[in-house]
């Protein structure tokens, strides 16, 4: 049910990579989004808790992301923070719904791909015992 060895700290590892560049791109983007388009919300509505919410729950997501082994509960965890996302940036806000499901989903899922990879990799052949015959 959950990684070990080797597979383990290489998840670890590019899940950690994952919530960092996370975590510097989003204001970078943010920034680079308002100096060049302006604001993207409307006065009297504030959506800052929800996205300090969806930050950390992002980046809390991550560890438990490497650490699982089955790819659907990987994925699980990490819709739950896409859907939070989505059910509170949807109706208003489909700019920044994009920017917070997407970037960070991508993030995770390369991720996930590699790890899977490097896993499979160095798992040793199935060999047949010839001993018997």
């Amino acid at each position: 049910m959950v990684l070990r060895g080797k597979p383990l700290s290489i998840a670890l590892l590019l899940h950690l990579v994952v919530a960092l560049l996370y975590w510097a791109l989003i204001p970078q983007g943010m920034n680079w989004y308002r100096d060049h388009f302006g604001y993207t919300s409307h006065r009297d509505i504030g959506l800052g808790i929800a996205q300090f919410y969806l930050f950390w729950m992002f980046i809390g997501a991550q560890p438990l992301i490497a650490v699982l082994r089955p790819l659907f509960a990987k994925l699980l965890v990490l819709a739950i923070p896409l859907a939070f996302a989505s059910w509170t940036l949807m109706h208003n806000h489909p700019l920044r719904l994009l920017y917070f499901t997407v970037g960070p989903g991508l993030l995770a899922l390369a991720a996930i791909v590699t790890s899977a990879r490097y896993a499979s990799r160095n798992r040793l052949p199935a060999t047949s015992d010839t001993a018997d015959a």
